[in-house]
């Protein structure tokens, strides 16, 4: 963790006499503080390509900058500003590069974007680690505290408020938190922009001519310590805990399958103690208990009611509150509509009912999750399709009213949501969600607001496991009127969930393996420059401003498909649907 330690005052004071002291009275005291955070964030602001050509949600760029990557992200600024420089025009969009050719390079125009044209620069996005730290009792009260926060806001800075004494380390190599310290000292005021090993980038002092109170003594410094199991070292611990000292997460066990899988869920289906595994694939769900050896005891499985099926998902719960979990299984049934590929959703609500497994109701056109509340609630929802989108919002409660299915009021807390399965709510604030885009972006939003606060650092992928196809509004033709477009390729979600009794952490899969369905029984495209891919399960948290990862799973050279919780012999495990390049699936068992 990074913690607040104190030095003398008088050695601040002596030090200060080296400062040069500048009048608050001046017309821009912080122009120099936020030239400087700027450089440190985007070294030299300077544009890194140009936006060639727009198909779509595909981008052609050309890049002019060496150290551009496979999954960086780019903004593509405006010029609706006039007189104002590239590098402070508004962002109209994002794009995530995909393929670098030389000095061009693809990308993928994500979600939220503005219209753009060919020709717009490009330029990095802003670095999302400021913390700002006073030891001021009311900062809010002084003037020229408020105007180093318009200034960074001016100035397109996105920075947190330090309110505590540490801050979360952890930070992605090459990413490094800055921190303005604005401390006062008698009638002096001090400013120092530093990092965690104590360089200095900026430094000032200012006479306020009084001294406002403070909370701590002038001279506080930021040092970085380490402990075992801290969030330093997040694959050393058990993922049940995001901090402090804990066994590691090790396996703990490995169960061959005979058969492919695309879903797995842990579920109360009988009145017995303890969960049992369900397995979903395109013909059956298959109920199991987990044994302690391990291996799997067959209890039942259930034969869908369609050779064509397409599983999407799979949640369970209990919402008819007869004590024992639902399974909640969508479905996607292909069709054509206008001589158009389409899919339409036949989702099933599937009961154990003691001497039979059956279907509460038919099938119901909607995609189905169960999501944990703030407060450890679990409530179940409900999303359509759009007819030409992937999912219609808004969201909706789902549940059981006298006795029957039915969809209710809309979920405010995702009203701006673009999918049921892509969002968590942050435990930590009742207003802000983490979404994770299609492309494997992850950021945080204000709930209300729709504003991005803060991004992840890491990027995790597109997740590609299971395809369905989606009919477009009009024929894309692509190659004059000999080759047409009528369908688009959609993918079911990863699974990306909280839980509030494993250190209020968020789980998903980080893809770095490539899945194309039809190369995976022959293993090809999985080693790439001699280099295996590696797949892996990451939790993270928001808390402070800062998003970071909180935990790692061992990385898997195996495609993960999905994961789940349960207990076994009084201990926490975290089971893995994996399959390896010769097409083999298994359940992996970490603890």
């Amino acid at each position: 963790m990074i913690r607040l330690r104190r030095t003398c005052p008088a050695a601040l004071l002596i030090f200060s006499l080296f400062l040069f002291e500048t009048a608050l009275g001046a017309s821009n005291p912080w122009q120099e503080l936020t030239q400087t955070i700027r450089y440190r964030l985007n070294p030299g602001n300077l544009s890194v390509g140009r936006l060639d050509v727009i198909q779509g949600t595909t981008a052609i760029l050309s890049l002019t900058d060496p150290q551009i990557s496979v999954g960086a992200t780019l903004a593509v600024k405006g010029n609706s500003l006039p007189g104002v420089p590239l590098s402070l025009q508004d962002n109209l969009a994002r794009i995530q590069v995909t393929q670098i050719s030389g000095n061009q390079a693809r990308g993928t125009i994500l979600p939220g974007s503005q219209k753009i044209f060919p020709g717009a620069p490009l330029f990095p996005l802003a670095h999302n680690r400021v913390y700002l730290y006073s030891n001021l009792t009311a900062p809010q009260d002084l003037p020229c505290y408020l105007d180093l926060t318009r200034a960074l806001q001016a100035n397109q800075i996105p920075y947190a408020v330090m309110h505590k004494a540490q801050i979360g380390a952890g930070e992605t190599p090459g990413i490094r938190p800055l921190i303005i310290a604005l401390e006062a000292a008698g009638s002096m005021l001090f400013c120092r922009l530093t990092d965690r090993e104590q360089n200095i980038f900026y430094q000032n002092r200012f006479a306020l001519g009084w001294a406002p109170p403070i909370s701590h003594p002038a001279g506080i410094q930021f040092t970085l310590t380490s402990t075992s199991g801290s969030a330093s070292d997040p694959e050393g611990r058990s993922f049940t805990q995001a901090s402090g000292p804990a066994p590691g997460s090790q396996p703990a066990g490995k169960i061959e399958l005979k058969n492919p899988y695309k879903r797995l869920v842990f579920a109360d289906w009988d009145q017995h103690p303890g969960q049992e595994l369900v397995l979903l694939n395109e013909q059956w769900l298959e109920i199991y208990r987990l044994d302690d050896q391990p291996k799997l005891v067959p209890l039942g499985r259930f034969r869908l009611p369609y050779n064509d099926a397409i599983p999407l998902h799979l949640h369970a719960g209990d919402f008819n509150h007869n004590g024992r979990d639902e399974l909640y299984v969508t479905l996607g049934r292909p069709k054509t509509v206008d001589n158009k590929k389409d899919t339409a959703l036949y989702s099933l609500i599937v009961e154990n009912q003691g001497t039979k497994i059956a279907l509460l109701g038919k099938d119901y056109p909607y995609y189905f999750r169960v999501l944990e509340l703030r407060d450890g609630k679990r409530v179940l929802l409900a999303q359509e399709m759009g007819a030409f989108k992937q999912y219609q919002v808004p969201i909706h409660w789902g549940g059981f009213f006298q006795g029957r299915f039915s969809v209710r009021n809309q979920f405010r807390q995702a009203r701006d949501v673009f999918s049921i399965y892509n969002f968590t709510l942050n435990p930590f604030n009742e207003n802000q969600l983490l979404i994770i885009d299609e492309q494997g972006n992850l950021a945080g939003f204000n709930a209300e607001s729709s504003e991005m606060l803060v991004s992840c650092d890491q990027h995790f992928g597109a997740f590609d496991e299971t395809i369905y196809l989606q009919k477009l509004a009009k024929t894309v033709y692509e190659g004059g009127f000999s080759i047409t477009k009528t369908a688009e390729i959609r993918y079911a979600a990863r699974r990306f969930v909280m839980r509030n009794s494993y250190g209020r952490q968020s789980f998903l899969i980080k893809k770095e393996r490539v899945v194309n369905p039809g190369l995976v029984d022959k293993g090809i495209g999985l080693i790439i420059d001699d280099k295996i891919k590696y797949d892996q399960i990451i939790g993270v948290q928001w808390q402070a401003g800062e998003m970071r990862e909180s935990w790692r799973s061992p990385r898997f050279p195996r495609d993960i498909v999905d994961f789940g919780f349960t207990q076994k012999e009084n201990q926490e495990v975290m089971v893995v649907l994996t399959r390896n390049q010769n097409g083999k699936y298994a359940l992996e068992l970490l603890n």
